[in-house]
């Protein structure tokens, strides 16, 4: 990336930042903003962005990204409320997110024919990961009811972990690597070993942070700072273990969490939530002057139908029979299927797969990527508006 992309970046960042109460009110993605504006600033409009044929920065700034944004998600959980009050959470979780996956697979599949099975899957879990923080307003916005605004954040906060478990597993079996090592043991490697190194990480720097903070050792700015720390540390570890740092950082949030409810000490994210804010935004604008264009440029109608299916469709299904017999209203369940906004998780799991290599279908799943991200974030900017009218007559029906 050359001085000049990264000053008109940060020039971005800065007037986006200045505006962005009054964006918040039109329920607009900031990632869309910054996608618009790559594309106009990219190669194919005014060349002033140019990220060039080698996207190691891209790759580097969108893996830190989803590294802070997996720590914090988990971090901010609250496991009591998911274990008491979270029966709809959990239902979305356990049915919905395995449930997207295999129907994704199979669209997947009857769509895409050239797809080997498990491509089919990597593809499915690659384009599951919801990330409703896209449009935060929604989850701020008191017209929706709350149980609505708590299953969404809940789904989305543990989403990318565990499309993460379902791409490396078929990682595992789609590519050469099953035929170099067990791939039994490289599952154990890229799950349960990193779990159990990013908790063990996050757990002991969120005690000692909190152990630091109680006792007066550390003042807020530093502790924010060690938190952010913590979330980089668990990614490190993970990688070093040749697991997943993602999947790491997501553990060592949830072990953050643990740490702050049973001390009653709160997990500093202030800065960490701005510096994945920021470096989120970056990715956008990145990916808007580097692949918008080229992705669509080249997909065909199969690739758009199967963008269409995967975001809108597939999703509706399995969050409608994820919910079957419970109280949720029809209309709560139409906005908890329609909105599943795709975003940084569909981007770095993408990636993931392409630096991974061998497997056949590289282009086809890079396509499929800038398709449905865009896709995701147009319409469902566009409709915030109208799924909230949509579900603000159930107010009545939960309090």
């Amino acid at each position: 990336m050359t001085t000049e992309a990264a000053f008109v970046l940060t020039l971005m960042v800065l007037g986006y930042a200045v505006v962005s109460g009054l964006v918040t009110r039109w329920y607009v993605a900031p990632a869309l903003i910054f996608i618009v504006a790559g594309v106009l600033l990219g190669p194919d409009g005014a060349g002033v962005i140019e990220i060039g044929a080698d996207t190691g920065t891209f790759t580097v700034v969108a893996q830190l990204a989803l590294t802070v944004i997996l720590f914090n998600q988990a971090a901010e959980l609250d496991l009591r409320s998911i274990l008491r009050r979270g029966h709809d959470s959990f239902r979305l979780i356990v049915i919905g997110i395995p449930l997207t996956i295999g129907l994704g697979t199979a669209t997947a599949l009857l769509i895409l024919p050239v797809m080997p099975v498990w491509e089919a899957v990597c593809l499915a879990a690659i384009v599951a990961p919801l990330e409703v923080s896209l449009i935060e307003a929604l989850l701020e916005d008191r017209r929706i009811p709350e149980r609505v605004r708590h299953a969404l954040a809940m789904e989305s906060g543990c989403y990318d972990g565990f499309a993460l478990a379902a791409l490396f597993a078929a990682l595992a079996l789609a590519s050469d690597r099953s035929a170099e090592e067990s791939w039994g043991w490289f599952l154990f490697r890229a799950e349960v070993l990193s779990l159990a190194a990013g908790a063990v990480v996050g757990g002991v720097g969120a005690l000692l942070i909190a152990r630091s903070y109680q006792r007066d050792w550390i003042g807020d700015t530093w502790a924010q700072l060690a938190t952010l720390a913590v979330a980089l540390l668990c990614f490190q570890v993970g990688e070093m273990f040749h697991g997943s740092g993602f999947v790491a950082a997501f553990a060592g949030g949830l072990a953050c969490a643990v740490v702050a409810q049973r001390t009653r000490a709160e997990v500093p994210t202030k800065v960490s939530d701005a510096a994945g804010h920021l470096l989120e935004l970056l990715v956008f604008a990145m990916f808007g002057a580097a692949a918008v264009i080229v992705g669509w440029r080249d997909a065909d109608w199969r690739v758009v139908l199967f963008a269409v299916l995967a975001v809108f469709a597939v999703r509706m299904v399995a969050v409608w029979f994820a919910l079957l017999r419970t109280d949720v209203p029809t209309r709560s369940r139409l906005f908890l299927g329609w909105f599943g906004p795709r975003g940084i998780g569909t981007l770095v799991l993408g990636l993931l797969v392409v630096q991974e290599g061998a497997i056949e279908q590289v282009d086809l799943i890079t396509q499929t990527v800038v398709v449905a991200v865009t896709l995701s974030l147009v319409v469902h900017s566009a409709t915030a508006p109208l799924g909230i009218r949509l579900v603000q007559p159930d107010r009545l029906a939960h309090r």
